[in-house]
């Protein structure tokens, strides 16, 4: 089968988007975390409000980011900018990871249930989450047909994987909660974890930032 130049470039964007998103969901951030942690103390059904919260405030992060992005697509001193504040957040999360201690991560029993409003704004402070945003619009939405096209696709993907995995944390993460308290296991995982942002953060350095549309 032959590809035109468009379909290549969309097939190569949709190849490294899945890449990006896949380091992103193993490395262990405030959603994963929360949503195995939540669903071993208050079940499972719990999580359902929590999981629509984030999935509302991930969708309201995404939209902001693509239409900052398509708004500045024809500035490139802005879309460099833009590039560098995902760039200073990878990096800030990946310095983030090697510094965790494992023994200090503990879940309150007493808490109540978390909801709908928790899992939205979970999103607005979650670093990790706004630089992987960022350099995904930036990177991918002109592969992917540019604009509101552009941002739909990047949107479906990343919800539709992101949501996955936060149901499968829901459902199978709380099992993993001994190996990410504990001392030496645990410290093994974070810095594991740093290791693979660190070599995303070089990955988007060599690529740099995105060019304008002429």
């Amino acid at each position: 089968m032959n590809f035109g130049e468009g379909a290549v470039d969309a097939v190569t964007a949709l190849v490294e988007i899945l890449i990006l998103l896949g380091i992103g969901l193993l490395t262990p951030g405030p959603n994963a975390l929360t949503c195995f942690s939540h669903s071993g103390l208050f079940g499972r059904k719990s999580n359902i409000k929590l999981i629509t919260g984030m999935a509302i405030g991930f969708i309201s992060i995404e939209l902001f980011v693509g239409l900052l992005v398509h708004n500045l697509e024809d500035n490139a001193q802005a879309l460099q900018v833009l590039h560098w504040i995902g760039m200073v957040f990878l990096a800030l999360m990946a310095f983030a990871m090697f510094r965790i201690d494992p023994s200090k991560i503990v879940i309150d029993e007493n808490k109540a249930p978390l909801g709908l409003k928790t899992g939205i704004l979970m999103q607005y402070v979650n670093g990790k989450e706004w630089a992987f945003i960022i350099i995904m619009m930036s990177q991918f939405m002109q592969p992917f047909g540019g604009g509101m096209i552009g941002i739909g696709v990047i949107v479906l993907i990343s919800l539709t994987i992101c949501v996955s995995a936060m149901i499968g944390w829901t459902f199978f993460g709380h099992r993993l909660n001994n190996y990410f308290t504990d001392p030496l296991i645990g410290k093994r995982i974070f810095n594991i974890s740093g290791i693979l942002l660190s070599l995303l953060w070089v990955a988007f350095l060599f690529q740099g930032p995105p060019v304008p549309v002429v």
